[in-house]
């Protein structure tokens, strides 16, 4: 199967008044001095995809100053056909438009490509709070698996509802036939992202330690360990157990919401024993190995490396470059490709951006 992105217009977004690029369909080098739009190029590349960017930034904050809207346009080749998307955002909505069929939520287009980001911001996966690593789950099992991605809409949702209707509560005074609703509604959703999430950190299990062996010339051993904040089979046991808690915080206390990923490196903590430079070789061989799952789920997959090759030595660079095979469309940005081998760059689409060209 061929895919790939072979076109992009960027209109309005982030540093780009108007501007387009073509790619190859392998690897694309995209090289330049810090804050001239490198990142910008890849994040309108993601956005293609799951129609939001990578960072932790609103829309809005996406729209070129003194602007009121972003278009991004991009062709691609999937098979024989060019496939047209158009993501369309000016401050009131955001449309998400492929081959002229306008789709009415944004979630049914998720899963179209999906898209694998490496980023200095990983580290954050590791040393950061519980919320992203929920996030890391829920992004990358939305993109695979339609069922999730609706499950966890409806989850939010009801959770809210539940939320609003538990601050109202007062005096211990409440409708149990109606809260009785909302949680029987609630655990049903929170039954469907427990056990996917438990899959997808059984498949990222098969796949990561042949990665993080080569990366770390066999010194480590890593394994995710899931662990949700109530047994998937006893659901309504914990909801009934903590409702009188629930009652006094006037928020629900228990279920998927509160979930933790382990992240164990030689059986330890990583965000509490590992080095700078374990937890960096942790977030790469995580990411591997989603690139390995996700080309078994779907043939339409494209990488980005965002500036993650300026803390590590030629070897390493070298080496997750030959990791990731060259099978898929790949998108680099480095400040220099000096330390990169002169293998990878003659097989390999460098694209030079020099400040201030930001308009064709």
């Amino acid at each position: 199967m061929t895919f790939y992105l072979q076109k992009l217009q960027l209109i309005n977004f982030r540093c780009y008044r108007n501007k387009v690029f073509e790619f190859g369909p392998q690897r694309n080098i995209i090289v330049g001095a810090n804050a001239v739009g490198k990142t910008s190029l890849v994040e309108g590349v993601y956005c293609l995809g799951f129609a939001k960017t990578f960072k932790n930034v609103k829309d809005l904050d996406l729209i070129k100053k003194d602007e009121s809207y972003y278009n991004l346009k991009g062709d691609f080749l999937n098979n024989d056909t060019i496939d047209k998307v158009i993501i369309s955002y000016n401050q009131k909505d955001k449309r998400v438009i492929k081959n002229n069929y306008t789709y009415k939520s944004i979630s049914d287009y998720v899963g179209y490509f999906n898209v694998i980001t490496f980023s200095p911001d990983d580290l954050e996966l590791i040393k950061g709070s519980p919320i992203i690593r929920r996030r890391f789950l829920d992004i990358h099992l939305g993109q695979i698996n339609p069922s999730y991605l609706q499950a966890l809409i409806n989850y939010k949702k009801i959770l809210r509802e539940r939320n609003e209707y538990l601050k109202g509560i007062v005096n211990n005074q409440y409708d149990k036939v109606l809260l009785n609703v909302l949680t029987s509604s609630l655990i049903k959703e929170a039954k469907v992202i427990i056990e996917e999430r438990e899959a997808l950190i059984k498949d990222i299990n098969q796949y990561i330690n042949p990665i993080i062996e080569k990366l770390s010339k066999k010194q480590e051993k890593l394994i995710l360990a899931y662990k949700p904040n109530c047994n998937v089979d006893k659901l309504w046991k914990s909801a009934d157990e903590k409702l009188n808690n629930d009652i006094l915080m006037q928020t629900t206390t228990w279920g998927p919401a509160r979930d933790e990923l382990l992240i164990l490196v030689n059986n330890e903590n990583a965000s509490t024993f590992c080095s700078q430079g374990q937890i960096r070789s942790a977030c790469l061989a995580i990411k591997l190995a989603l690139v390995e799952l996700m080309k078994q789920k779907n043939k339409r997959v494209i990488i980005i490396l965002d500036d993650v090759f300026s803390e590590l030595d030629n070897h390493r660079q070298n080496e997750i470059l030959e990791l990731l095979d060259n099978d898929k469309q790949t998108f680099i940005t480095t400040t220099s490709i000096d330390n990169l081998s002169s293998e990878i760059i003659k097989n390999s689409n460098v694209i030079n951006i020099e400040r201030g060209n930001d308009d064709e």
